[in-house]
């Protein structure tokens, strides 16, 4: 019985122990992204989208914050830039976006663009109708 006693007393000592002491949080600077973010954060997919039409539909993920005005750049399976593209209008989770250069393809990621894809995606042809 003693031993039973001692030994439940023990375990309960090590369960008491005190947790490590964890360092403050490093506060990051406005608009930046959290460490291992990716660089272009998804907004969605480019629903297909006539050869000659001025607008496409970007069907949008959840969770995504796009507003209107945001910038979005389509790209191929490759990450290449094949269209940029500005949102003028969101209706649930799909948004209507205004092609400005090149030509999205159906089913393409519509992303967030880093400085670096937005710049890319600026030296494609303008689109018709632009």
């Amino acid at each position: 019985m003693k031993a039973a006693a001692l030994l439940l007393a023990a375990l309960l000592a090590g369960c008491a122990a005190r947790a490590p002491v964890r360092a403050p949080e490093e506060t990051l600077p406005p608009f930046s992204l959290p460490p291992g973010s990716p660089a272009s954060a998804r907004a969605g997919f480019v629903e297909p989208v006539r050869a000659d039409a001025v607008h496409c539909a970007v069907a949008l993920s959840p969770g995504s914050r796009v507003r209107i005005g945001d910038t979005l750049v389509s790209r191929d399976r490759a990450l290449r830039p094949t269209a940029l593209l500005e949102v003028e209008m969101i209706s649930g989770r799909t948004a209507l976006a205004r092609i400005r250069r090149g030509r999205p393809g159906a089913k393409e990621e519509a992303v967030r663009p880093s400085t670096e894809l937005r710049q890319l995606a600026e030296t494609l042809a303008p689109a018709p109708g632009t």
